[in-house]
């Protein structure tokens, strides 16, 4: 006879609502063109979260790989080493990335002047109160302007890591990652087609029926997912899926990219450096630097962008110019056909989202897989989700045009007078209104809510704001006294004056050999967590 006990867990017992995260369906077959960062990362998240589903890639060697830096966002971490299950020691003896704790702009004011964009939160409010500027707001600020990691090394020689506590992400060489995925693809058994895709066939109804190769096969699949970079082979191309250019707001179509040595000086940061007619990237590998300078053909030719980066950086030779449109399809799905990275859209390179909304869009499609081509509910949720987000990283980076003062360049003119920033206005005008964002719990009708959940929420909004000096008003005195503001920067400086710097920590070998990396993944209070949608 059932007891009381048995009755009240019944009572409790919410084991029913356990449903899956990555729901079942008749969708069988997954053919992903193109094997970039973008195609091997999708076909191994759909092995990983749909095992059932039968995932090919088709690329070929004969298409090279634009082997330049990749800076990224903090959702590369945990989508890396969580969600996929990549081996961290494996990945960095192969990859040989470095640690990103942030961009420094050099940016928002004329003259000598620069902000931080970390990842980590602090009292932007009382640094921009007390110091009028925002450097002095959290230790990671601190940390990047002395060049330095959290890892302090004592005086008996102990290594103390807070990597756990201080969230960063990646610089990483696209040729060494993407060399690693290709073998981690292989291990996990996932098929390769070394073919170029030379046609693509339709129904009557303009549903894919395949694609045929170069060699004359013809490859059937349930679903395309087109990562074939800005060609946009099959969702542009083929099924001709309407483009949403975003030149109002993000007018830059070139990028010229080149090396330099950087003397083991290895920044924990992108840089970003405003140009006369546009701005340069500098993304620290372990040995060289790696530049591109992001201009509009409207402004400034090749050979004045070639001047003008020799000018600012030193003297290189090789080069070379990635052209680019910002911008999006209107869907993402379209018929049977998915559209991935740059297939479906770019913005800018300005905040290094390039592999953030590829992982944003792969956890969309795995967790609101449709059923089948007739699950209109679902194909709709992913094309708003997908779109919605690329919109808000759209405003977002048109903020950074539109109050960038730094140069009084032709370029930076007409970026301040003409520049569309859309839903960004709303955000501007309220944080001009109660700043600091991060401060107010505004609830989901807020205009900066659907950025919450991403990399650019409040706090993001702020340090842009504030950095570039956009508060209209003098900023309101904050409760925390200068004493006690005085006394947390003092703080930082400590703490910094005992951290290692990136050449130190690679030089010794202390993320390995010295177990700081096994321990950052086995620490239970890690930010580093597995990825969600």
């Amino acid at each position: 006879m059932a007891s009381l006990n048995d009755f009240v867990e019944t009572a409790f017992d919410l084991s029913y609502l356990n449903f899956p995260k990555y729901p079942a369906t008749e969708i069988k077959s997954i053919g992903i063109l193109g094997g970039g960062t973008a195609g091997y990362l999708a076909a191994l998240a759909l092995k990983k979260l749909h095992p059932k589903i039968q995932t090919s890639v088709i690329e070929s060697s004969k298409i090279p790989v634009i082997g330049v830096g990749e800076s990224t966002t903090t959702e590369i971490v945990p989508f890396l080493h969580r969600t996929l299950g990549i081996d961290p020691q494996e990945f960095f003896q192969a990859v040989e990335p470095t640690l990103k704790l942030g961009i420094r702009f050099d940016w928002g004011c004329p003259g000598d002047y620069h902000f931080n964009f970390n990842f980590f939160a602090g009292h932007q409010q009382e640094s921009y109160y007390y110091e009028d500027h925002i450097n002095n707001a959290n230790w990671a600020s601190v940390l990047m302007d002395h060049h330095k990691i959290p890892v302090i090394r004592e005086k008996n020689g102990e290594m103390i890591s807070l990597l756990q506590s201080i969230p960063f992400s990646y610089h990483i060489d696209n040729k060494n990652l993407i060399g690693f995925l290709n073998k981690i693809v292989k291990q996990r058994q996932i098929p390769i087609i070394d073919a170029v895709v030379e046609k693509v066939h339709l129904d009557d109804n303009d549903f894919v029926t395949s694609v045929e190769t170069d060699d004359g096969k013809r490859h059937s699949f349930d679903l395309y997912i087109d990562c074939s970079g800005f060609r946009s082979r099959i969702l542009g191309q083929a099924l001709k899926t309407e483009f949403i250019s975003f030149k109002s707001s993000l007018r830059n179509n070139r990028a010229l990219t080149f090396d330099l040595p950087n003397n083991n000086d290895i920044r924990p940061y992108t840089q970003c450096t405003t140009m006369p007619n546009g701005w340069c990237w500098t993304i620290p590998m372990r040995a060289e630097n790696h530049y591109g300078y992001v201009h509009s053909t409207d402004y400034c030719d090749e050979a004045q962008a070639v001047k003008e980066a020799r000018e600012r950086f030193g003297h290189f030779e090789k080069y070379k110019m990635v052209e680019f449109r910002t911008g999006r399809h209107k869907q993402a799905w379209n018929k049977n056909v998915f559209g991935l990275g740059n297939a479906y859209g770019f913005v800018e390179p300005l905040e290094s989202t390039a592999i953030q909304t590829a992982v944003h869009s792969i956890m969309t499609l795995c967790k609101l897989m449709p059923n089948n081509h007739q699950d209109s509910s679902s194909i709709a949720a992913i094309n708003q989700e997908i779109a919605a987000t690329w919109d808000t990283f759209r405003w977002f980076l048109s903020i950074h045009y539109k109050y960038n003062k730094q140069l009084d360049t032709q370029y930076w003119k007409d970026c301040r007078a003409n520049t569309e920033i859309g839903d960004a206005k709303m955000v501007v005008d309220l944080f001009n209104q109660r700043a600091p964002l991060s401060a107010s719990n505004l609830g989901t009708n807020s205009p900066y809510t659907a950025c919450e959940a991403l990399v650019f929420n409040s706090y993001s909004y702020d340090t842009l704001l504030y950095g570039q000096k956009v508060l209209e008003k003098p900023p309101i005195r904050p409760k925390m006294s200068k004493e006690e503001y005085v006394q947390r920067t003092l703080s930082y400086q400590e703490l910094t004056k005992k951290s290692l710097t990136l050449h130190e920590l690679f030089a010794e070998d202390y993320l390995i050999e010295g177990g700081l990396l096994e321990q950052l993944f086995e620490d239970q209070d890690t930010w580093i967590v597995e990825t969600e949608a």
